[in-house]
């Protein structure tokens, strides 16, 4: 999809606002989406948001207004702060989905999974935090969502999974844990964009 002049509404938490771990960067990945791919993006990321407690919140903020395209990034949190079984973050996005696309049928609804995190400087990908399930496993029930209603979604694991690694995540992050500096949240922007464009 071109996304020349087109209206966007990016929902998610502070990797969407643009948090760095400190503070809200000005530019952010929606900034810089909509200065590359010349469209309007309208943030409504917010820190520490989850899908379980927080992006019905979003979802409602946004219905009375209209989007070509709607782009939800959201989940770490879920992981990294509650103590909620993954079966019930599933069955709160599957609901929250179909509500999205029931009250936007018009816009085109895109997906980011979760960025890689690392937890006390350790890939979390096969590690159980508060709940019984792993980082991956969270990936998996998303993607499984995304899948079900037909949303092209962009998994890190697979796109670009160069991008962020045990190996250089310190120098991609600014808090070397979830957070991205400056530079990643620009290079974040474009392979959205590009993954968006391409589907």
């Amino acid at each position: 999809m071109d996304l020349t002049n087109k209206t966007v509404a990016a929902l998610g938490d502070s990797v969407t606002r643009g948090f760095d771990g400190t503070v809200n960067l000005r530019y952010n990945y929606p900034r810089y989406l909509a200065k590359y791919y010349n469209c309007r993006v309208c943030n409504n990321g917010i820190n520490g948001a989850t899908i379980y407690e927080t992006l019905e919140k979003e979802i409602e903020k946004i219905k009375d207004n209209k989007y070509d395209v709607i782009i939800l990034m959201i989940g770490t949190n879920d992981y990294g702060h509650l103590d909620v079984p993954l079966v019930r973050i599933i069955s709160k996005l599957t609901t929250l989905v179909r509500k999205v696309i029931s009250q936007h049928h018009e816009a085109k609804i895109y997906a980011v999974l979760p960025m890689t995190r690392f937890d006390d400087d350790k890939n979390a990908a096969n590690v159980v935090r508060y709940s019984n399930y792993t980082f991956n496993q969270l990936l998996d029930g998303l993607a499984e969502v995304y899948l079900a209603f037909q949303v092209p979604f962009i998994d890190w694991r697979e796109y670009h999974s160069e991008f962020i690694t045990d190996f250089n995540y310190k120098d991609m992050y600014q808090d070397q844990h979830v957070h991205p500096n400056a530079y990643t949240y620009r290079k974040l922007a474009f392979y959205i964009g590009d993954f968006i464009k391409n589907n």
